[in-house]
């Protein structure tokens, strides 16, 4: 559960440039644990990269102790940010103080040029991260669209009740209305679905030690109130409208004098810019996109005519949603069945895995569960530098393009190599040494608290030395901690480059070009690059290894040796990940009969190279399928195909894929590289269906090929991977239970007690 809100915006507004801003929103009296703060930003900056301000909103009402984290504290507060520097801090931070008036004060930090643009552009933005990540915008499927209360036709609506869920999100809008609020003795909402707004303006008050009569808040059903009444609003009274297309709501309510114009306040506007400039004293946040606010939403076509609606020219049934909470519409099911096509796999994938494909099924570059210097944490998928560096002649592409590299992004000014801590980039730093001309005489330092030291040279280039990087945390350090150095060139020289898309990428590489001006961009550089996972918690191996740790307690190992043999050897394996390295081969359960997972002929996703069945490794396949399935996760939920989830969107792999791939190999990486909600069969029962016909098939042909990966459709059962309806679920391990091999039915009796 996350205690606070943190955001990250782009602002061209109150800037001459693109200014990148972190928000971290407190609402709290008194932050209890410096140690839980500290976590959930370092939780934030795993997916985030740091940013030009730091800005800290706090309550004027927050104890004097809370409020000294974000000062005397800030270096344990933000010790696990990126980049971080007393430099950094001295600059880039800024904090906020927000009073009982919704009115912002600076108490630390340099004060921005256009201070009431950037906090304005800093509330839109917070305002629409929120209704973004909760799904606040409503699709509908093909087969129907919705009717406004106001009569208008259009395939997506606004439920702003969907938005408020996190109570830190909550307050964050609950500040901006304090203003609005003031004097105000009834509060009439549109629809109860946003009453926990006023109520929580109330609380703000309360610890705000402001003495006030508690308001009424009434809900109402917001175009109901003309058709059924013509009261007005009392003088005292705040409408709250929950949001609106058009601002004709406002106008109404105007027109037919209901309420004076500062009576009224809109939540979310996301509508065209004349009608927003003639109302935007009444709303909280535009949500609109325009050519100043790139993360806002598009604006979406409604139809105030019925006969010129198109939506109903194409047969889609108009579906009304008057009511007090509106229509609560099924989530949208969309089955995802995986093909060669560009939208679903980038043939750089297939490319790379030609290319670090070992040769050899026990050892490679690729591989999985593996993290160096890092005792408790592992990749998804990892890539081994060293060994890579030790067998160059055997990857010719890799070897070519470093060399390339080499010779044209080593300057001969180089005064030092500056490497990361990891073997990889140590062995990295090694042979560009070995491959330099003499005159070239850089010293080798390693990143460690004090490198700077290091550094007495006052001019020159340093190089800085990394084997593989994902969100260049390091990198960034590095780069805020050598500002001041100035008259020393910096390099970033990195082995493979594996960031989780495009965008990151671009915002990383940005961040670590800057220099002094235009003039001074620092050179980045990879060998290679590849877009794929890099998830490092809650892996299959880690669920497995805790899945089969609670099994082995349940077993006699006297009585049930065969079983005991399987899941101990297994957990041996699990537990020996770091010694090994990662995993090239083990990467998936032994079939029944104690063999290993292969590949056959024509895998799909590889038919521009040949191969050898024997000598492909077990996590070369799985990366070819995760980097496919990590891709389309990345793709925004409008973009066909998606692996993202909204409310009322669920993006699911059909099981028509294991049918599509039968080789065990494949099914298993499916499992293994998806997540939960990509499988979550139990939403939907056609689907559980389809899947329950499939694993009772396998089931009956547990020791052919067909069933080969049969303990790995048990184990993702198990890890609650793989859902279905209960009823569907029920056969599939009461059959399992009935199969002659007694490790299937052992480990079915286990999941049947352990999951139903």
């Amino acid at each position: 559960m996350r205690n606070y809100f943190i955001y990250q915006y782009e602002d061209v507004v109150s800037s001459t440039g693109k200014l990148r801003v972190t928000v971290l929103f407190v609402h709290q009296t008194k932050i209890s644990s410096q140690n839980e703060l500290a976590q959930e930003l370092n939780n934030f900056f795993q997916e985030h990269s740091i940013t030009d301000k730091l800005v800290v909103l706090v309550p004027k009402y927050l104890d004097t102790s809370s409020l000294e984290y974000f000062k005397a504290g800030r270096d344990i507060t933000f010790q696990r940010v990126p980049g971080k520097s007393a430099d950094y801090f001295d600059k880039c931070l800024m904090i906020y103080e927000y009073d009982s008036d919704g009115s912002f004060t600076l108490i630390e930090g340099k004060k921005p040029k256009h201070e009431s643009k950037f906090i304005s552009q800093l509330l839109r933005s917070g305002s629409t991260v929120i209704f973004q990540n909760n799904g606040g915008l409503v699709e509908s499927t093909p087969d129907h669209h919705f009717v406004f209360p106001s009569n208008k036709h259009c395939a997506k609506f606004i439920r702003t009740g969907n938005v408020l869920i996190n109570q830190s999100e909550i307050f964050f809008l609950a500040v901006q209305l304090l203003k609005h609020t003031k004097d105000k003795n009834i509060i009439y909402c549109d629809t109860s679905s946003i009453n926990v707004l006023p109520y929580s303006v109330f609380e703000l008050r309360r610890r705000f030690k402001q003495e006030f009569d508690c308001p009424i808040v009434h809900s109402f059903e917001s175009y109901d109130v003309f058709e059924k009444s013509t009261d007005s609003f009392s003088p005292e009274s705040l409408v709250l409208i929950s949001s609106s297309t058009s601002g004709n709501i406002i106008d109404r309510l105007l027109k037919e004098k209901r309420a004076d114009k500062e009576q009224i306040q809109v939540v979310y506007f996301l509508g065209p810019n004349d009608k927003f400039l003639n109302h935007s004293a009444n709303i909280i946040c535009n949500l609109t996109k325009d050519s100043d606010f790139q993360l806002g939403e598009e604006e979406f076509e409604t139809y105030n005519n019925p006969e010129d609606c198109k939506l109903c020219k194409n047969h889609s049934r108009p579906i009304n949603i008057r009511g007090d909470v509106f229509l609560t519409v099924q989530p949208k099911v969309e089955r995802h069945l995986l093909t060669i096509k560009p939208e679903h796999f980038a043939k750089s994938i297939s490319t790379f895995a030609e290319h670090y494909k070992s040769g050899l099924p026990n050892e490679g570059v690729i591989k999985v569960y593996y993290k160096d210097n890092f005792p408790d944490a592992n990749y998804e998928v990892y890539f081994d530098i060293v060994y890579l560096l030790k067998n160059l002649t055997t990857f010719k592409r890799f070897d070519e393009a470093l060399d390339r590299h080499i010779d044209k992004y080593i300057p001969a000014n180089t005064k030092y190599l500056l490497r990361l801590p990891d073997i990889g980039s140590e062995e990295l730093a090694k042979h560009i040494l070995s491959k330099i001309p003499s005159s070239i005489k850089p010293e080798l330092i390693k990143l460690d608290s004090d490198f700077t030291s290091k550094i007495t040279e006052e001019s020159g280039t340093v190089v800085i030395v990394a084997s593989c990087i994902t969100t260049g945390k390091k990198l960034l350090q590095i780069s805020r901690l050598m500002r001041n150095m100035e008259k020393l060139n910096l390099v970033y020289f990195v082995g493979i480059y594996r960031p989780v898309n495009d965008k990151f990428s671009t915002d990383l590489i940005s961040d670590l070009k800057k220099g002094k001006d235009k003039s001074d961009e620092r050179p980045f550089v990879a060998v290679e690059t590849i877009y794929c996972s890099i998830q490092q918690t809650e892996t299959s191996w880690e669920l497995e290894k805790i899945f089969f740790e609670d099994f082995i307690g349940s077993l006699d190992e006297d009585k049930e040796p065969e079983v005991y043999s399987y899941v101990n050897e297994r957990l041996e394996i699990l537990r020996d990940n770091k010694k090994l390295r990662g995993f090239s081969n083990d990467v998936f359960l032994k079939t029944v009969g104690k063999q290993d997972l292969r590949l056959r002929k024509n895998f799909a996703f590889w038919t521009s190279f040949e191969y050898k069945e024997n000598e492909i490794a077990q996590s070369e396949v799985y990366f070819t399928i995760s980097t496919i399935i990590s891709n389309l996760e990345q793709k925004q939920i409008n973009s066909h195909p998606s692996l993202k989830q909204t409310n009322y969107v669920r993006n699911m792999l059909s099981p028509r894929n294991f049918h599509r791939f039968n080789d065990g190999i494949i099914q298993a990486s499916l499992l293994r590289s998806g997540k939960t909600e990509y499988f979550a069969y139990d939403l939907d029962s056609e689907l559980s269906l389809q899947m329950k016909e499939f694993l009772l098939s396998i089931i009956d042909k547990y020791n052919s090929a067909d069933g080969e990966a049969l303990m790995e459709f048990l184990l993702a059962i198990g890890i609650r991977r793989l859902k279905m309806r209960k009823e569907d679920l029920k056969e599939v391990l009461n059959k399992a239970i009935g199969c002659s091999d007694k490790i299937v039915t052992r480990f079915s009796e286990y999941i049947y007690q352990t999951t139903l």
